[in-house]
């Protein structure tokens, strides 16, 4: 009897200490497959991956909405590219200084033009005015008496011919200044239409072609000759 209940006490014991082994067992297991979503909050041996994943993504995400800054649009439509090259300061600039908004456009090899269109003005300006001075004093002289201020190379002329000569020599003065007036302002419309236009592209599908061509005549069973020019747009 004594060793019925001996063993049936060590097999309580036994069953009692597997108990508490399995029981120590089982949170070790959760504790080990918990591992995993408790790295994401604060684990020590993920933490880097998970910090250069973050990094990776927010360089990605700079990059796209930040380009490359050494990227550079010479031929644009947007609109604050376009700020950048001011039309009105192209406009006030050849206004105050003929040949400044062509500078300012990069187009400095067009000033020559306009100053040689300027100078030309500017001495035919001089030229007729100072014919026009000479026979409007010889004729006003003339009509006042005065014979000692009279011009010896005109005597020749009679009254009405001085009068036509100044007279001409007025008109041919005032077209020499409208020309320069209109050299002015082409000077000013130019640096204005370069500047809306500095962005402008000029594409390779726009081309001038010049071809010769020979075509047979119905009339006389001959040939004729010539040549074309062929304005493509592709």
């Amino acid at each position: 009897m004594k060793t019925f209940r001996a063993c049936l006490a060590l097999l309580i014991l036994w069953m009692f200490c597997g108990t508490l082994l399995q029981a120590q067992d089982t949170p070790s297991a959760v504790d080990s497959t918990a591992v995993t979503p408790a790295a994401d909050s604060g684990s020590a041996g993920l933490r880097p991956n998970v910090k250069s994943q973050a990094a990776v993504r927010g360089r990605d995400i700079n990059r796209s909405a930040n380009p490359s800054p050494m990227v550079e649009h010479v031929h644009t439509t947007d609109a604050v590219l376009q700020k950048k090259h001011n039309p009105k300061l192209a406009i006030g600039l050849s206004a105050i200084l003929p040949g400044a908004g062509q500078i300012y456009n990069k187009k400095a090899w067009k000033i020559p033009i306009f100053y040689a269109g300027l100078g030309a003005a500017g001495t035919l300006i001089w030229y007729f005015g100072d014919k026009m001075v000479m026979y409007r004093n010889e004729y006003r002289n003339r009509m006042q008496g005065n014979t000692a201020l009279l011009k010896p190379e005109l005597s020749t002329q009679d009254d009405g011919v001085v009068l036509n000569m100044k007279q001409k020599y007025t008109r041919y003065m005032e077209i020499a200044i409208a020309a320069g007036v209109a050299v002015y302002f082409l000077n000013i419309i130019d640096a204005a239409v370069d500047a809306h236009l500095f962005y402008f592209d000029i594409s390779d599908d726009l081309s001038l072609q010049a071809a010769p061509y020979v075509q047979p005549t119905l009339w006389n069973n001959g040939v004729s000759y010539g040549a074309t020019l062929t304005l493509r747009f592709k």
